[in-house]
């Protein structure tokens, strides 16, 4: 095989998953290159979420508790390790006479979270009702109090590339994947960048490409084969209208969940939508429907009027699922991370939580070590306590 830089793995995507798994992987010392195809980590599905470090409350209903409790896990660890990016926040849930899920439901939900999350909620009287950014009061019931955390997740992903790049893992960015062979369990990997080609050896190739999963899992031979993914799009809209109390968790008339919550310079961000999405991903765009479902959530629960021309910017992001026959609502939403003994070397993880990255990528790391053993004994190799 001819002489080619060689690393131990390589992480194709530099969104918050190939962030978390490049910084597991150098903090155990194994040489590492990221490939992304952006100019900056963070720029696809990882800088389009709600923005939010949390547990996942309503994952509750849909008996989601492993999931839910390793994320508040996440999230306390992300208050510690990155307390410039994961502010503690207050939640508000309005219940009105019409909502689907009644007081004594929310209560139960909120009791087990607070026994995950080691922090309590609370009924806001109804002398503070008045003061919530202008909610709108008629016919409601009960308001709910609880603590979650909110984050810039672009910046988020970028303070975890740095942390790996700190590790001495390499990234190239503006970089795009052509593909993949292996020899002698070793894959040679081959790249564009500025209109040249380069060529890498490695052990392990780890693919994290997001809504680019299927697309650059053709590229790499042996092919991994995956179970059947689609592509969910959310819309979030950003308005010209100040919040100040917190982050609203409203229903909306499709019984979905919707965050209102503050956002910069004096905005505020609601979101999100949730439908099927067919096109090529790199084509994802809002549409007006998301944007009106959006206002419309906004305007049944706010005294305050809005329409398009308070929108000052939108934007969407496409999360992968496996096909299931459950609704999109009641999925889960748990990463899944995919190898066997005919791909040998290569790892793929599908979809995940923003906050649960790290755990994702420990995950990711224990197949890691099966293929290439430890490194260093003398590591460490935690990023518990990683401060990034």
């Amino acid at each position: 095989m001819p002489d080619h830089p060689h690393y131990d793995v390589v992480v194709i995507g530099a969104g918050i998953q190939g962030a978390g798994v490049a910084q597991a992987a150098a903090a155990c010392g194994y040489k590492t290159l990221v490939i992304e195809k952006f100019p900056q980590a963070g720029m696809g599905t990882s800088c389009k979420s709600s923005k939010l470090i949390h547990g996942g409350l309503r994952y509750l209903e849909s008996g989601q508790f492993k999931l839910v409790k390793e994320c508040l896990n996440e999230r306390k660890r992300l208050l510690k390790n990155a307390p410039q990016l994961v502010k503690l926040v207050p939640f508000y849930i309005p219940v009105y006479s019409h909502s689907l899920r009644p007081s004594w439901l929310i209560w139960m939900g909120l009791i087990i979270y607070s026994a995950f999350s080691f922090r309590p909620f609370s009924v806001l009287k109804r002398s503070e009702w008045s003061s919530l950014d202008g909610l709108n009061l008629k016919n409601l019931n009960r308001v709910f109090k609880y603590y979650d955390a909110q984050t810039d997740d672009q910046k988020l992903t970028q303070a975890v590339i740095q942390s790996a790049q700190n590790l001495s893992a390499e990234i190239q960015f503006d970089a795009d994947f052509i593909g993949s062979n292996i020899q002698h369990n070793t894959h040679q990997l081959t790249y564009r960048k500025n209109q040249q080609l380069y060529t890498v050896t490695c052990r392990c190739i780890v693919n994290c490409s997001g809504p680019w999963v299927d697309l650059v899992q053709h590229k790499i031979s042996p092919i991994l084969e995956l179970p059947p993914i689609k592509l969910v799009a959310g819309t979030h809209i950003i308005i010209n209208k100040k919040t100040t109390r917190g982050i609203y968790y409203l229903e909306a008339t499709d019984k979905r969940a919707v965050f209102v919550m503050p956002w910069k310079n004096s905005t505020t961000l609601i979101g999100t939508t949730e439908k099927i999405y067919t096109e090529n991903a790199d084509n994802i765009s809002p549409t007006e429907s998301e944007k009106s479902y959006l206002l419309d959530t906004f305007n049944q629960h706010f005294n305050s009027t809005i329409n398009h021309t308070n929108i000052i910017d939108a934007f969407a992001g496409l999360r992968v699922l496996p096909v299931s026959q459950q609704s999109i609502f009641n999925q889960s939403r748990d990463s899944l991370i995919i190898f066997n003994s005919t791909s040998p070397g290569l790892i793929t993880i599908i979809g995940g939580k923003l906050t649960a990255y790290r755990a994702s990528s420990e995950n990711v790391l224990k197949q890691i070590k099966k293929i290439l053993g430890a490194v260093e004994p003398t590591s460490t190799c935690d990023t518990k306590n990683l401060r990034i």
